[in-house]
């Protein structure tokens, strides 16, 4: 039988958001309203950001593959509730890896959503450990750029994931510039990338990435786009789109 992964919860504060048109959002009951698949698939891919993120594994790193079963309502005075099942593939390999289950919720006035998410087919955790362990011996040693693109896609998932709102998403289009460090037990990376969005205009993106094998990866990131000025995070401690854009570009 597959193994179920524990759930994963975050909570987020509430923290003010530019007002975004719900396009693509049509009230169909009291409570309930449709959803054009691409708006399904970008939330989706925003689950899934957030997943790779806080599991931590750069050697086990899913993508959205394909919607199953979606569903979307409003809850009055709160925001609207995502409802979905999709299936991923595993980044690295190709290798099908079975079902997620998410519910993403975006509050009103809040930009990042709260998120739960369970998936099926999960490696054991110990078989992770050890493939994240001869991964970072590997990355000591030497450097290639298949290895080297793991980071940059928790990097990027990271900043996908606290950039997005309900109807803009962002992805890691290009990886621009790497450079690695070594610090004792600990491998530092700098990547420049671009992250894109099918209805907003591309970032370019600094990521400084440490990764200790007894710690969590921390990632603090710097994004630039033409008409704003540079904004910041450090993780330690509205139209609809292409449905295309989110499955062919995602690395």
């Amino acid at each position: 039988m597959p193994r179920r992964a524990p759930v994963v919860l975050l909570l987020l504060l509430p923290a003010l958001c530019s007002a975004r048109p719900s396009t693509g959002l049509l009230p169909l009951s009291q409570g309930k309203i449709d959803a054009s698949e691409s708006q399904f698939l970008r939330v989706a891919q925003t689950a899934v950001q957030y997943l790779n993120y806080h599991q931590g594994s750069p050697s086990f790193l899913r993508k959205v593959v394909h919607l199953a079963k979606t569903s979307v309502r409003n809850i009055p005075g709160v925001g609207h509730e995502y409802s979905l099942r999709f299936y991923t593939k595993h980044i690295q390999t190709g290798q099908n890896l079975g079902k997620c289950s998410a519910i993403v919720l975006y509050k009103k006035k809040t930009c990042k959503p709260m998120i739960e998410i369970s998936c099926t087919d999960n490696r054991d955790p110990p078989q992770i450990k050890k493939d994240d362990y001869n991964l970072f011996t590997k990355l000591k040693a030497t450097s290639s750029s298949d290895e080297l693109k793991y980071f940059a896609n928790i990097g990027s998932g990271y900043i996908g994931w606290q950039k997005s709102s309900e109807n803009v998403g962002y992805i890691m289009k290009e990886i621009k510039d790497v450079k690695k460090t070594e610090r004792g037990d600990t491998l530092e990376f700098d990547y420049t990338v671009l992250m894109g969005s099918d209805v907003s205009e591309d970032l370019s993106c600094h990521m400084h990435i440490t990764w200790n094998l007894e710690l969590p990866i921390k990632v603090k990131y710097e994004c630039f786009s033409e008409d704003s000025s540079a904004e910041s995070a450090d993780s330690s401690g509205e139209e609809s789109g292409s449905y295309e854009y989110f499955v062919e570009t995602n690395f």
